[in-house]
């Protein structure tokens, strides 16, 4: 019955640690989200909009596919806007979503809406408003989760210190020369591995955020120019037992790199396709991004937190540097215990 008692007590306080690094796992990833949700909320707010005037250019097809994307079952629109700043900045973005009849959609084209920007930090958005809701009940969230996981740790410290201060002592003397006299334990190989493992993560980190830091940068200081391409070619596909062509642009850049990619899929007569070779077709040029045919093909990079990765960057650090010392450690007191060994002329096999 004791055995059973101490089985289960055992039990409980692993289960109580696992919970406990799962809610502080949770707390960091929510405050961390919620700091960088507080800081896009901050630029917002203190960012210099001006109200302009833009246009929807363009609408596009949803389609919204079953079970295992298998097989489609509805269709809806979506519609972009565009704007053109003095400086040549473009910026644009969804205007309408879940739009139902391609007809809506398209009644939209050339219609004037109105957005926010701010030239210099490229900023836009299409309403001043600045809703906190979201940040709020993430920060109640991990703060409850944080506060929960830190009790049970400090629940346990206490538990061990008590511990530590009452054990009876039952180690005598000859015990403690007999423990002298014996070789240092040999955790070489737990230690080398956890060397390589947290020494490849703390690398992976530091180049997640490098890498992150590096596309936003991109992002922010492209310069799109309008250029003009040409149809150079057309392809013919079959699908459903009926054929339809694509059609492919090409532009050479001013230091002679080609670009080369999809224009249009949806011609359905080779005589169309075969009309268009040689057409000029408007498109944006950036040194680093290459050639995209609109803005809206252009993926918006948010401004990157790296206070996780720093977080993780340091904790890892941390243990390679403990595994680092310990490794060290070993193999001076091996070699202090091979030469007290050889002092006293006792062979080591």
């Amino acid at each position: 019955m004791k055995e059973e008692k101490v089985t289960a007590k055992k039990e409980t306080r692993l289960i109580l640690i696992v919970i406990a690094f799962f809610l502080l796992s949770v707390s960091i990833l929510i405050l961390v989200m919620v700091s960088g949700a507080i800081k896009d909320i901050e630029i917002q707010e203190n960012a210099n909009f001006v109200e302009v005037e833009a246009t929807i250019v363009e609408y596009k097809e949803n389609i919204v596919y079953g079970y295992n994307n298998t097989f489609p079952i509805g269709t809806s629109y979506y519609t972009m806007y565009e704007y053109k700043s003095p400086n040549g900045g473009i910026y644009s973005g969804c205007w309408q979503a879940r739009i139902k009849t391609e007809e809506e959609a398209k009644a939209q084209i050339g219609k004037k809406v109105t957005i926010y920007v701010d030239d210099e930090l490229k900023l836009q958005t299409k309403t001043l408003k600045t809703d906190r809701t979201g940040v709020k009940i993430g920060a109640i969230c991990g703060s409850l989760c944080l506060l929960i996981s830190l009790s049970i740790y400090i629940y346990f410290i206490v538990k061990l210190v008590h511990w530590r201060k009452n054990k009876e002592y039952l180690i005598e003397t000859d015990d403690k020369k007999n423990k002298e006299t014996k070789p240092p334990k040999n955790f070489c190989t737990l230690h080398s591995v956890i060397m390589l493992f947290t020494l490849f993560m703390a690398i992976s980190c530091v180049g997640s955020s490098v890498s992150k830091e590096k596309n936003y940068q991109k992002y922010i200081n492209a310069n799109f120019v309008e250029v003009v391409g040409e149809i150079c070619e057309y392809k013919e596909f079959r699908k459903d037992n009926s054929l339809y062509y694509a059609t492919y642009y090409k532009y050479v850049s001013a230091d002679g790199q080609e670009f080369v990619d999809l224009w249009k899929n949806d011609i359905y007569s080779k005589k169309d396709a075969e009309a268009v070779i040689g057409s000029e077709v408007p498109l944006l040029y950036d040194k680093e991004y290459g050639v995209i045919k609109s803005m809206s093909d252009l993926e918006p990079v948010p401004k990157p937190d790296h206070t996780l990765n720093i977080i993780l960057a340091v904790v890892f650090s941390v243990l390679f540097v403990n595994s680092l010392a310990r490794f060290i450690r070993f193999i001076i007191r091996n070699e202090r215990y091979k030469a007290e060994q050889k002092r006293q002329g006792i062979t080591i096999e």
